[in-house]
């Protein structure tokens, strides 16, 4: 009769995209996962281990300290009928997730991320320019695994100036080929991704880790390849077989996200889904059989999201299935067929484009099936249009890009696509995008009579409980150095430490100056703020206080209504602060008359 061996106590395993591991080994007689292992308690040795400050991954991932590889094996042997869950105990402060087996030997590779030399984790969701690199952990023979946990030993294999995630293996034709994205530490939060791969068949060498499968691209010609901008990470399997092996992804290509071909061989690109037919789809890879099919999901601005299956056959063509449509009311379908998406590019600033939605309906039919403009401006800086875009902003955050917001809204008008005027124009967004609409409506009093900030950025000076306070620096050209450790080809004695920055009164004052909290005293709009009290990026007193600071100042006529959500986090995406703040904006933008929405992103 079987039985079950537990070497460690029940955990919580990570399914967040950044930690989350499953794996099979190559004998099949093992899988591994991670979990947040439990805290410590105090000992004879220490008493007060319970108290210690431990770093959390901050936003999003909120309580999540110390993430374990946990190993369950089994043996069907004759007089083996062995079952053991154990952990993997590996000698370095370095936390592991997205971890898996090599295809070929009881080698393990994985994401590790790094405490900071002033013991943070900083946030790492949405953040790809963190302290982290991909390693080799060696595990020892699973057949030897026992009531203790298995001692493993690791290696990084990627440089300490490049941030490494999303590992994947490969193999063809004998050869296990290990892939995954990279940036360069520090700098942008989402810059370009380049994509490396590495030969894994043998024990790899980190020196062999040089030149990216696919680079940046700075300026790219209007329309062609910018750049890879993906999600964080690969689909879990990427690799198709046609007949050579290539990586399909989704990636930003201008102010779409269209599905690429990725050559493993030469590297070369290729988009698989241009916008031939004006409709504006943009895509997202769910998943492949690792063979020649492909899983999507797409949606336009005015289209729901639709299930569609890709065949791509060995020349690169593809063939697409839709498998799924949502199913809407007739009343509403009828609505959503007189919507229209555009991009419009805005003179003078390439790459700033604007995407805008509008009726196509006759003006006196407009406000029966939908009243507004929108407008979604890429400023500069937006992810899709190069590298140089992406480092234009930095250094410039609070002119570069309101200045390009300004002037989509001013182009809109001058097409008669937009109305200008009291009543006619509202700007709503959150995080950088409640920043730009703070900074619209202190500099442009007179163009916007009302707005809807969500978590916005009031005073870039405020960093105290952020888990990203990189981004005030780097966003307004000042220095945040980010170092990370060696990889097992570099000299230690080569990577300079760095000391992260203190807020000092100058730095404060630099700041402040470049923050919509300058501009208070201008703001003549109505202002709805929603807030989320657990949030982690930017601080919820940020809100608060730019709520009592525009009470304090409105005129007559004007209103400044603060909603709070209690354990709601940067997004405000619960069920209740997601319908609440959706509605909560719709009568606000209702009660303003406006025309035209502008949504800062």
């Amino acid at each position: 009769m079987a039985h079950f061996t537990r070497t460690v106590s029940p955990t919580i395993v990570q399914m967040d995209q950044y930690i989350a591991s499953l794996s099979f080994s190559a004998s099949e007689k093992a899988f591994l996962y991670v979990a947040e292992s439990n805290s410590p308690t105090a000992s004879e040795e220490d008493p007060y281990q319970k108290f210690r400050y431990k770093p959390q991954f901050g936003e999003g991932i909120a309580g999540k300290r110390r993430p374990t590889i946990f190993v369950f094996l089994w043996s069907n042997g004759p007089g083996e009928p062995l079952r053991t869950l154990t952990s993997l105990s590996i000698p370095t402060t370095v936390l592991f997730g997205q971890a898996f087996f090599a295809p070929h030997a009881d080698v393990v590779y994985a994401t590790g991320y790094e405490y900071t030399s002033d013991d943070r984790l900083l946030g790492i969701k949405g953040c790809y320019n963190r302290p982290t690199g991909i390693w080799e952990i060696t595990v020892p023979s699973l057949s030897a695994a026992g009531t203790t946990p298995l001692q493993g030993t690791a290696r990084k294999l990627t440089p300490s100036y490049l941030s490494c995630r999303s590992p994947r293996a490969f193999s063809h034709n004998g050869k296990s080929t290990l892939v995954w994205l990279s940036h360069p530490t520090g700098g942008a939060h989402a810059a370009t991704s380049l994509v490396f791969t590495l030969d894994i068949t043998s024990p790899p060498d980190a020196k062999d880790v040089k030149t990216p499968l696919v680079d940046a691209v700075f300026q790219p010609a209007r329309g062609a390849f910018p750049g890879l901008y993906p999600d964080a990470n690969f689909p879990e399997f990427p690799v198709l077989r046609l007949p050579s092996p290539h990586i399909v992804t989704h990636s930003i290509w201008g102010s779409r996200s269209t599905v690429v071909l990725i050559s493993t061989e030469d590297g070369s690109v290729k988009d698989i889904t241009p916008d031939t037919d004006g409709k504006l789809y943009s895509w997202k890879v769910l998943n492949t059989d690792g063979q020649s099919r492909v899983v999507c999901v797409r949606s336009t601005p005015v289209t729901p999201n639709e299930l569609v299956l890709g065949h791509i056959s060995e020349a690169g063509e593809v063939s697409w299935r839709v498998l799924h449509k949502p199913i809407l009311h007739p009343e509403l379908e009828s609505k959503l067929s007189t919507l229209r998406a555009s991009i419009i590019q805005i003179p003078d600033r390439y790459p700033t484009e604007t995407i805008v939605i509008q009726s196509a309906n006759p003006p006196q039919e407009k406000r029966d099936v939908w009243p507004y403009t929108i407008s979604l401006p890429n400023y500069t800086g937006s992810l899709g249009f190069g590298e140089s875009a992406v480092r234009a902003l930095l250094g410039n955050c609070g002119t570069l890009d309101v200045g390009d917001c300004i002037a989509s809204t001013r182009h809109l008008i001058q097409l008669g696509i937009s109305v200008e005027g009291p009543g006619k124009q509202l700007v709503t967004g959150g995080s950088h995008g409640g920043f730009l609409t703070g900074h619209l409506i202190g500099q442009y009093p007179e163009v916007f009579s009302a707005a809807v900030l969500r978590n916005p950025v009031i005073s870039a000076g405020e960093i105290s409980t952020t888990d990203i306070p990189d981004w005030y620096y780097a966003e307004f050209g000042l220095e945040y150095p980010i170092s990370s450790s060696p990889s097992a080809a570099e000299d230690p004695g080569s990577i300079k430490s760095s000391t992260p920055p203190i807020m000092t009164p100058a730095l404060f004052e630099r700041v402040h100056r470049a923050s919509p909290i300058a501009h208070v005293d201008a703001v003549r709009a109505s202002v709805l703020l929603l807030i989320g009290s657990a949030d982690l990026r930017v601080a919820p007193t940020q809100g608060i206080e730019y709520y009592h600071a525009l009470k304090q100042r409105a005129r007559e006529g004007t209103r400044v209504e603060l909603l709070v959500f209690d354990g709601e986090s940067h997004p405000l995406d619960g069920v209740e602060a997601a319908r609440v703040g959706w509605e909560a904006a719709r009568d606000f933008l209702r009660s303003s008359e406006s025309q035209t929405v502008y949504f800062g992103r």
